[in-house]
């Protein structure tokens, strides 16, 4: 919210400047983002007065003027502008001064001419576009007066970050509100008159809410014979000081008092209204409207609109139509100000891409007792800078009036919560200098919350209030009585935190994502029920919960592949949603990992291989071996997000706890990803059932090992994993280890199939074992082998 200093003090007195001011105002909530002093570079500026001009003798675009600077003396000025002429009050810089670009002025020759001076314009002075003319102050603007003075930019833009719960504060009326609960200064409101005629409004114009709900309150003020023009110095000046561009005095009026009260308001020309009647409603299919900005804008029925007896006319909350604006040749007006659902705003804002100074106030919460006091600030600020006359009386449509909540408040739970001793009659005192209606005694207050302050609705709300005006600063600290509980955590927990220690000791980062996300990204997971979708969505791209973490995971991969970042090794351990086979929807906790890329960061030596399936599976595997004391399998799985070859589930038991595998192309393709990505995904209650947290010590062996390498001959289809779960079950307890080592296809084993070779370690714990015992495990081993699998020995 952009205010200026002197602004702010047109409606309070202000004891501090504006450094302290902002100071203040960022301890009860209100933070300054920046501050900006508006006549910066206009220090050697002063008001000059033409006293007369004649025409250069050398040069014929070129003027000779005496300028009044108002420090006693005369001066002759050589000026190039067509508008110069005498008794003009001008912008000067004199002889030693600087232009706000930093270059020196003084005295010079010019066509043989000598020049003391120069005269200015808009755009030399950084003020504005026109620079084909100097810039012509006002007639009563006394000579010699800096510049910045005269034009009343003596003065500081202030821009607060104003908070999303806090709508009343994007005015100078809401600001002053603040200032006043520090100060305990009255806030001065503008004086409202509304010159009226006999004709009553309702003889010319008509409203109609068919919408209530959207549209719970509706009121219009109708002004005839204005003249449609530039605006005065004064309503430009405060606009532009702020940042917005001046477009006429009529919607200049709308803007200013939107600035001061934060009340959104539109104006419409009367005369372009089919049948002078205003119809609040929704949009039918098929309508379309040219907004204010140019843009022509296709409507759908969850858009609220403002519509004549025919047509849309403007976006409710939102922006206004081009068919009904206030243009040059406008006469009479009609001055909406009303209150819209915050919902119904930011869906039309959503729905239309388009943001504006007015939903931002209807997205938070307008004050919805503020319309007729808008509205007639802004008749008669209208009336007075662009003539006319309103007619008599106004039209306010409210069907279904709306009060503000009362909110039980007890002082002794105040000072609970801030450790103060504050009394009734202080409590009393903050809460009302905020617009509180406060009744009440004997500890217990009844608080009316002011219409523009949505959200005070618990009386935790109202603690936070009396805290803010109070002052944190003043909040004593005191000793705290505690007592020591140990708290033991709870088995999901203490797995959330084995988890994260464990992926991130393996090198990997956890990421955390939203859970909604894009229909398109759901439907790839080639799910055999409809995903969960979410019945109002903010946007498009997060209109479904996700049914696993993996899309998610993936768009993390795209937006920092795109910023160069070549290697992803991301976790994340969040929630996923479904639809169980009895209806419904149902939630639960998933692990899943991504990695792209190469498997280390750049390295003098060289060499920098890229991530694969089997370090996929070496992460899952090694969860699984470090959390349960059950051996983890992985036969093959069919998935719709892993490429058929590299892909299977994680078994422990008979228990199937995730997957691992390659990222379908197709899937990876849909979020731009041309690399290889590899992926796992671990259901975390079905992990959780199989964890074993005992920690069993064993003792360091006393016997030596006995090793013994083989190698099979198998069929392509015969997956290693399945061999290694049949060594390690036939072998029982003297198998310590058993892990393959080579892996061979070639003309020295037949055609479709392989040579598997494994590396097996034989341990006793009570004595050293035979070279028979180890042959007779071994013949066990090759026998079951030939058996379940078809494995022959290779001997070549």
């Amino acid at each position: 919210m952009k205010i200026t200093y002197n602004w702010l003090k047109e409606y309070i007195d202000i004891p501090w400047g504006w450094g302290e001011l902002t100071d203040r105002l960022t301890m009860v909530g209100l933070a300054l983002e920046g501050a900006e002093e508006l006549g910066a570079g206009l220090d050697g500026v002063v008001v000059g007065h033409v006293l007369e001009r004649a025409p250069h003798p050398n040069a014929d675009r070129l003027s000779i003027c005496r300028v009044d600077g108002g420090d006693g003396a005369v001066r002759q000025v050589v000026c190039g502008a067509p508008n110069v002429a005498p008794a003009q009050k001008v912008a000067v810089v004199l002889p030693g001064g600087r232009l706000p670009d930093g270059r020196a002025v003084g005295e010079a020759t010019i066509r043989g001419v000598s020049s003391a001076g120069m005269i200015c314009s808009e755009k030399e002075l950084g003020l504005g576009e026109d620079g084909a003319g100097i810039l012509v102050l006002a007639p009563d603007a006394p000579t010699g007066a800096p510049l910045a003075q005269a034009l009343g930019l003596d003065d500081v833009l202030l821009d607060f970050e104003v908070t999303p719960n806090r709508p009343d504060c994007l005015s100078l009326l809401g600001i002053a509100r603040e200032v006043s609960a520090l100060t305990g200064n009255p806030v001065r409101r503008p004086a409202i008159s509304v010159p009226e005629g006999d004709r009553r409004i309702e003889e010319i114009a008509g409203v109609q809410i068919q919408d209530a709900e959207g549209c719970p309150r509706y009121a219009a003020r109708v002004v005839t014979g204005v003249r449609v023009g530039p605006s005065p110095g004064w309503l430009r000046q405060r606009l532009e000081s702020v940042g917005l561009r001046s477009i006429n005095n009529v919607v200049d009026v709308t803007n200013f008092v939107l600035l001061e009260t934060g009340h959104p308001l539109h104006a419409f020309d009367l005369n372009r209204l089919a049948e002078r009647r205003i119809v609040v409603r929704r949009a039918r299919a098929g309508e379309r409207i040219t907004t204010l900005d140019g843009a022509d804008r296709a409507l759908s029925p969850e858009i609220l609109v403002i519509a004549d007896a025919g047509r849309p006319v403007a976006v409710a909350g939102v922006m206004g139509g081009g068919d009904s604006e206030v243009t040059s040749a406008t006469v009479d007006v009609l001055i909406e100000s009303a209150y819209f659902d915050p919902r119904r705003v930011r869906a039309g804002r959503r729905l239309l891409n388009l943001s504006t100074e007015a939903s931002q106030r209807f997205e938070r919460g307008a004050d919805f007792d503020a319309p007729v006091r808008a509205l007639d600030r802004a008749a008669g600020l209208m009336i007075e800078v662009a003539g006319g006359i309103a007619a008599r009386g106004h039209l306010d449509v409210y069907p279904r009036p709306l009060t503000p909540p009362t909110v039980a408040l007890r002082a002794r739970r105040v000072n609970e919560v801030l450790g103060t001793d504050l009394g009734l009659r202080t409590i009393s005192r903050i809460l009302a200098d905020l617009g509180c209606h406060v009744a009440g005694a004997d500890g217990s207050l009844k608080v009316t919350v002011p219409t523009c302050r949505p959200d005070l609705t618990r009386e935790a709300d109202l603690v936070e209030e009396v805290a803010r005006i109070y002052g944190f600063d003043r909040i004593r600290s005191r000793g705290v009585r505690a007592w020591n509980v140990s708290v033991r955590r709870s088995p999901e927990e203490r797995l959330r935190d084995r988890l994260r220690a464990l992926l991130t000791g393996l090198g990997m980062t956890e990421v955390v994502t939203n859970t909604l996300i894009d229909e398109r990204w759901a439907s790839l997971c080639g799910l055999e029920t409809p995903p969960v979708r979410v019945s109002n969505p903010v946007s498009a791209e997060a209109a479904t919960l996700r049914p696993t973490l993996l899309p998610s995971l993936l768009n993390v991969a795209r937006w920092n592949l795109n910023r160069k970042v070549e290697r992803i090794c991301i976790f994340e351990i969040g929630k996923a949603f479904g639809r169980p086979a009895s209806g419904g929807a149902e939630e639960r906790v998933e692990v899943a990992g991504l990695l792209i890329g190469p498997r280390t960061a750049k390295f003098w030596e060289g060499g920098r291989p890229e991530f694969d399936f089997f370090d996929a599976k070496g992460v899952l595997e090694g969860l699984c071996a470090h959390l349960t004391a059950r051996p983890v399998t992985t036969p093959p799985c069919a998935s719709a997000l892993y490429e058929p070859g590299p892909s299977a589930e994680a078994r422990l038991g008979e228990e199937i706890v995730g997957a691992v595998g390659q990222v379908r192309r197709s899937v990876a393709g849909a979020f731009d990803i041309r690399k290889d990505a590899f992926a796992f995904t671990l259901d975390f209650q079905r992990l959780l059932s199989c964890v074993d947290e005992k920690r069993v010590f064993s003792p360091l062996p006393r016997f030596p090992a006995v090793e013994r390498d083989f190698a099979l001959v198998v069929g392509e289809g015969v997956q290693a994993g399945r061999l290694l779960s049949l060594i390690r079950e036939e072998g029982g307890a003297t198998v310590e280890t058993a892990d393959v080592f080579d892996l061979y296809r070639g003309d020295k084993v037949p055609p479709d199939h392989k040579s598997v070779a494994f590396s097996l370690r034989f341990r006793a714990p009570d004595r050293t074992l035979s070279e028979e015992e180890v042959d007779e495990v071994c013949g066990r081993i090759l026998r079951r082998l030939r058996e379940a699998c078809g494995a022959e020995l290779r001997t070549a």
